[in-house]
């Protein structure tokens, strides 16, 4: 579609939204269903592949979104697909504006629509944040060439979608409606909420058809992980000499007092042509984790297995976030397992990274949230997944009265964890040292939750499928006492499930089996 000659966008102050929910009984799991509908256009799963009740509680998934959104710099362009608004017509919009004022006018407030039902996300938007979005949320600018020609922010706004509650069992179908007024919009909804059910239903019956019952995914592979090898054709933006130099010149910055801690990462690329949903079920059963997710765009197929949570906002305005610093590989026997998880939570240099970070997060949420709210309920705990160890804090706060979720995202944004502290200065040192650009991974991918919830994950361990390639970053904190060598085995350290899961695909030995 050709750019439209109306470079504005304007969204009526009247324009009503609804909200319809239909229960379903589900016989197949999120897998099975989302297998039955990825033929459609931009189809998307956030998926709490490892199930824990604080951060893999719910699974949602959907397709055909009604708009598109994609931000690089100030340039926006809408894509709308389908007339689902009376104040969108289909067809292209390219505007000169700030990507979060455009997301903000096209959400509506949550004081006009209706808050019911204990799902966090019934609609809105879902995609990805890249980390370059950080020359719109900082006082910084980035020189690194973007090679891979992938837009900074990328937002497919859904009307209907399946939400599944993994602790109670159950699940359901959302549809939005938006009119000029009240009774055009619950129609509306309604017809998004009966379509997208048949759609779900048509599935199951297809399935229900002499194929196996979904696997459930589990960390028995801890070996494979541990044993696969780099990929043969394995291109890195450093190689091990070239990691070590670029750590050594964050030493001396540290020395020189100008940083306390920066998270190096480089670049891994190598062929694959293979499927990317067969490779995405490959690796949730290899290395299953809460915020995982699948976006397959016309540009790219994100295939993540993110343990870490970039920011919570809830309903009531309650935030979280739950940095990781700090990781040790699992052993290959009972007792090296144990060794190497009582070596990390003793770790004075894997415990300092972890402190500061959330001191980094303290501040970052203490710009938006109310005074004394800001807190840290859980300092340091281990957490356990199927290649690695990892140290994980949590740090909550209540967002002012005067400020909304997005205000929250570009207070945090980028995740301190991946940055560094003072995180402004370990930007603008990484961008000197890295030489590819980060792009989605040092990101965020989730929802925004049109009622003003969002649930955002980091994008690590996360491989990225293009033009026959596939792309995966990794990188580490360096902090005063960090070896060289050792910073740069702990990045293969953090991509070795990913490699796994190329490897037994290529092999063939754990293709899905429908």
């Amino acid at each position: 579609m050709p750019p439209s000659p109306n470079s504005s966008l304007t969204v009526p102050m009247d324009l009503e939204t609804a909200i319809s929910r239909s229960d379903l009984s589900i016989s197949g799991g999120p897998v099975e269903i989302f297998g039955g509908i990825r033929d459609q256009p931009y189809p998307w799963f956030l998926d709490s592949a490892l199930e824990r009740p604080e951060r893999g509680r719910y699974s949602f998934l959907g397709s055909d979104p009604y708009l598109v959104l994609r931000a690089t710099g100030e340039q926006v362009q809408l894509d709308c697909l389908r007339a689902v608004r009376p104040d969108l017509d289909r067809g292209r919009i390219v505007l000169e504006h700030d990507p979060f004022g455009v997301v903000r006018a096209l959400l509506p407030h949550p004081d006009d629509v209706e808050v019911f039902c204990d799902f966090p996300f019934v609609g809105g938007a879902v995609g990805y944040l890249g980390y370059e979005l950080a020359e719109r949320t900082e006082p910084v600018r980035l020189h690194r060439r973007n090679d891979l020609g992938l837009a900074d922010l990328v937002l497919l706004f859904v009307d209907r979608l399946l939400a599944f509650d993994h602790q109670e069992g159950t699940a359901c179908v959302f549809g939005l409606g938006f009119g000029k007024d009240r009774e055009t919009a619950e129609a509306r909804a309604r017809v998004a909420a009966v379509e997208f059910t048949a759609v779900v239903e048509s599935v199951q019956e297809r399935s229900a058809k002499g194929k196996r019952p979904e696997q459930r995914p589990g960390c028995s592979d801890r070996r494979r992980i541990l044993e696969t090898p780099l990929p043969p054709d394995l291109h890195q933006s450093f190689d091990e000499g070239r990691y070590a130099k670029a750590v050594t010149s964050i030493l001396q910055e540290i020395q020189e007092g100008n940083v306390y801690q920066a998270d190096l990462t480089h670049r891994m690329d190598f062929p694959f042509e293979g499927d990317a949903w067969s490779l995405y079920r490959v690796l949730r059963e290899l290395n299953p984790a809460p915020f995982a997710a699948f976006l397959d765009l016309p540009e790219v197929a994100i295939l993540s297995s993110s343990p870490e949570r970039f920011l919570r906002a809830d309903l009531r305005g309650e935030l979280e976030s739950r940095p990781i610093k700090g990781t040790r590989p699992r052993g290959s026997t009972p007792a090296e397992d144990a060794a190497l998880a009582s070596a990390l939570q003793c770790s004075e240099k894997d415990r300092a990274e972890n402190l500061m970070i959330v001191d980094l997060v303290r501040n970052d949420l203490g710009r938006v949230c109310e005074v004394g709210s800001v807190g840290v309920p859980e300092l340091m705990a281990l957490e356990r997944y199927a290649g690695v160890f990892q140290l994980v804090s949590k740090v909550t706060g209540r967002l002012r009265s005067d400020r909304d979720v997005l205000d929250a995202i570009c207070a945090a944004f980028p995740p301190g964890s991946m940055t560094g502290a003072p995180k402004i200065a370990a930007i603008r040192l990484l961008d000197r040292l890295e030489e590819v650009r980060r792009g989605i991974y040092s990101g965020a991918i989730g929802y925004l939750d049109l009622r003003g919830g969002a649930d955002l994950s980091v994008v690590i361990r996360t491989l990225l499928l293009r033009d026959g390639r596939a792309y995966l970053h990794a990188g580490g904190g360096v902090v005063a006492d960090s070896d060289p060598v050792g910073e740069y085995r702990e990045t293969l350290d953090k991509a070795r499930a990913l490699f796994a899961a190329v490897a037994e695909m290529n092999e063939g030995s754990r293709l899905p089996s429908s």
